[in-house]
């Protein structure tokens, strides 16, 4: 004799509530549909480093104090040379770390922040997310983390970078004390760049516009440092632009971390932009 079941009939027209999405679902999409911008970013500074490596020997019959000094230092921000800073290191930081990082991969950032919340809005997907459900300040602090994943990638590949090539090539020297100063002053300006990408992305409902213009800002703020330290009467540019208050290349050849203070002023702006990006976000109509 079979027992009677015990299932209950659903009645009609009932709402079966959705499972809660489980890990971080807008992190891992993000990074996903990301993973070519900063994968071709994490390559080119693994052959700028390689590159700066296998023509030390060529490089040191250069003058580098007139490079870091003349028109090209002001270009990528140099600075003065340390007479015992290791000659890799400083022809390192003049090919990489200088202002010059910020505008090639911070602008790789920015374009990507810009587009993160803007390209689910534009194809409809956010909707979906959100349905799951997912809140908005949970899709919006993925976003947000999903970018600083990106940042620390390429944080990452530049120490790696420069340590396979000190194991590599035998005239590869540095000072890794001001080595990883330098990268805390990088990772600040990207902060602000992220920052500024999720504002962007928040403001917009297009990829491609919100990756223009928080690529646009970026490329300005590199204007403002690079005219700002090319005569007197522009000077009041360089305080516009992050790299004054967070000079990278000028650690690495200088050997000197002065005013670390500083780093407050991009770092807290990002965080400014972050929040207020959040607030835009929330309160704003995504399907206008």
């Amino acid at each position: 004799m079979t027992a009677p079941s015990t299932t209950q009939p659903r009645p009609t027209g009932a709402v079966v509530a959705r499972p809660r999405a489980r890990g971080f679902p807008v992190l891992a999409a993000t990074l996903l549909e990301s993973q070519g911008l900063l994968g071709a970013a994490c390559g080119y500074i693994l052959i700028i480093g390689l590159l700066v490596g296998l023509l030390l020997p060529a490089f040191q019959t250069l003058n580098i104090q007139g490079y870091l000094t003349g028109s090209l230092g002001v270009i990528v921000g140099g600075g003065k040379l340390n007479p015992h800073t290791p000659l890799f290191a400083a022809y390192l930081a003049f090919e990489l770390y200088g202002s010059f990082f910020f505008l090639l991969f911070g602008g790789v950032l920015a374009y990507t922040g810009g587009a993160s919340i803007a390209r689910n809005i534009e194809d409809g997907t956010i909707d979906l997310t959100l349905a799951r459900p997912i809140s908005r300040t949970r899709f919006y602090l993925e976003k947000w983390a999903a970018l600083l994943v990106g940042e620390v990638a390429i944080i990452a590949t530049a120490l790696l970078t420069a340590w396979v090539c000190t194991l590599i090539f035998p005239d590869a020297k540095l000072d890794w004390q001001w080595f990883l100063l330098a990268n805390v002053d990088i990772a600040a300006m990207l902060f602000l760049v992220v920052g500024l990408g999720l504002l962007v992305s928040a403001l917009t409902s297009a990829a491609r516009t919100g990756g223009g213009i928080a690529t646009l800002v970026v490329v300005l703020w590199y204007l403002c440092q690079t005219f700002g330290t090319a005569g007197d009467r522009l000077s009041f540019l360089k305080y516009l632009g992050p790299y004054y208050y967070a000079p990278s290349s000028q650690v690495i050849t200088a050997e000197q971390w002065t005013e670390p203070w500083k780093l407050l002023v991009p770092a807290g702006v990002g965080l400014v932009m972050g929040i207020a990006g959040w607030y835009v976000f929330n309160r704003r109509d995504i399907t206008a």
